[in-house]
């Protein structure tokens, strides 16, 4: 705001105001005495500057957005730890601990049938997707194999600044009270490894209400979290135990994945070919596809997801070495495909022709 306010623009000021007769060359009594002051006041400018930037939460830094969100009852979300299944072909202790990559594991359900629940050791979202077999840091008798064989509950990152703005301007838009449907969504939302909900009122008749859930990682949500999720939303239908009201029914959901495979022909600049873009390609398209999974939690319920051919070919054209792409198929069809308001397109197989 006060970006025309430099020392040089003030001093002048000042100069410019003292009459003319007065001797005021630089290296003068009056000059120096003006020019203590212009830095004066310029730095007066840049700290009210700071100061006018600060009351405005979309200037604001990430200390000060945290207590103007704090004043809606708005809190930057911790990071999270990951649960994973283990499967072992022997008795695993609760407490016993393991390691895949660079994340250690510790034990902490019994699932039966020779599966573990595991929580890693490191908040975040870094071992999500990891799976495989582990190596042992605790000694187990008679163990010769432990494997993770899926992520139950996808770990998230702690909130930075942009997250929390975002949750303080939708503090303004949504209102939850009493069952409403900004109500399950901000219950809902707030456990560990949800990343969005849809809520369908009066889904099967007055009381009735279902909530189709996705997961932090943008991927269909397990039936471990389900589980855990159905209990602290209703644990008896109707009664009002829980936080689902009185007379609410409510059926609680994970999105479906719908496997997308992808037939393209690709054209590639000299040097380049498929072997030495593949990777990369397929990350541009999972990075769009996933963008479009982001979104569709802040859908209605009857609200669709569209994989749109032109904006997956956009994605793949931003690929180093790419010069064009045509006859891309979803599916085997040249069209746009249009998902269920319960689906989320997930990457299958990509192939050139």
């Amino acid at each position: 705001m006060y970006e025309d306010m430099t020392y040089d623009y003030i001093l002048q000021r000042a100069l410019d105001s003292i009459e003319s007769d007065v001797l005021k060359t630089e290296g003068s009594l009056v000059y120096t005495a003006v020019s203590a002051f212009a830095f004066e006041l310029n730095r007066l400018y840049v700290q009210l500057d700071y100061l006018l930037r600060q009351l405005d939460p979309a200037t604001a830094d990430f200390d000060t957005l945290k207590a103007l969100a704090a004043q809606r009852a708005v809190y930057p979300s911790a990071a999270t730890y990951a649960t994973v299944k283990i499967v072992a072909d022997a008795a695993l202790p609760i407490g016993a601990r393991f390691s895949l990559s660079a994340y250690n594991y510790a034990v902490t359900e019994d699932l039966g049938d020779g599966a573990y629940a595991a929580v890693c050791e490191e908040a975040g979202s870094g071992p999500n997707g990891l799976l495989g077999a582990l190596t042992p840091i605790t000694y187990v008798d008679g163990l010769s194999t432990a494997t993770i064989t899926e992520i139950l509950i996808a770990g998230t990152d702690a909130d930075g600044r942009d997250e929390l703005y975002e949750k303080y301007l939708e503090s303004f838009t949504s209102q939850s009270f009493g069952g409403n449907i900004a109500a399950y969504k901000m219950h809902l939302n707030a456990f560990d490894g949800i990343g969005g909900t849809k809520v369908y009122p009066v889904w099967q008749g007055p009381g009735t209400v279902k909530c189709v859930l996705i997961s932090s990682s943008w991927r269909a949500v397990s039936e471990y979290l389900l589980d855990q999720i159905r209990e602290e939303v209703s644990p008896e239908p109707a009664t009002g135990y829980g936080f689902a009201p009185i007379n609410h029914d409510v059926t609680i959901e994970s999105v479906e994945e719908n496997t997308i495979d992808i037939t393209t022909h690709v054209t590639f600049s000299s040097g380049y070919s498929w072997a030495v873009c593949k990777e990369d390609i397929e990350a541009a398209i999972s990075g769009y596809l996933e963008s479009l999974c982001k979104g569709w939690g802040d859908g209605t319920e009857d609200d669709t997801t569209t994989v749109y051919i032109s904006r997956l070919e956009s994605a793949v054209l931003d690929v180093q070495g790419v010069i064009d792409i045509q006859n891309t198929t979803l599916n085997g069809s040249s069209s746009n495909l249009v998902l269920g308001t319960d689906e989320i397109p997930v990457l299958g197989e990509v192939t050139p022709t």
